[in-house]
């Protein structure tokens, strides 16, 4: 008995670093979501979590864009799919851009 050596066996970093990605960057999105829907229904004054909340959204957004950065990097080496990756780092851009833009003064 043999072992098929012929084809190597595919390699699935890029794809485990993308996911982990995209569930470091949605869980920044997660506190957000929470308070504008606690302001919405139960009462206005629960606003004020935000300045709770936003700083630990723009760090999650920034390390699930990080992480999707090496996502992209070790795919592109193992010859792997850029999805998952790509999809980590667009949505933790978009989350530090956004949340920027708030703060800024500029997305209101």
């Amino acid at each position: 008995m043999t072992a098929d050596v012929s084809r190597p066996r595919p390699r699935r970093r890029g794809r485990a670093w993308g996911v982990i990605a995209t569930i470091v960057a949605s869980i920044g999105i997660l506190p957000i979501v929470l308070v504008f829907f606690l302001a919405a229904t139960v009462d206005p004054l629960w606003g004020w979590m935000l300045f709770v909340a936003l700083p630990f959204s723009i760090g999650a957004g920034a390390v699930g864009g990080v992480l999707g950065i090496i996502g992209l990097v070790v795919a592109r080496s193992d010859g792997g799919g850029y999805a998952w990756p790509a999809a980590g780092l667009v949505l933790g851009a978009v989350q530090v851009v956004v949340a920027n833009g708030w703060l800024d003064g500029w997305l209101v």
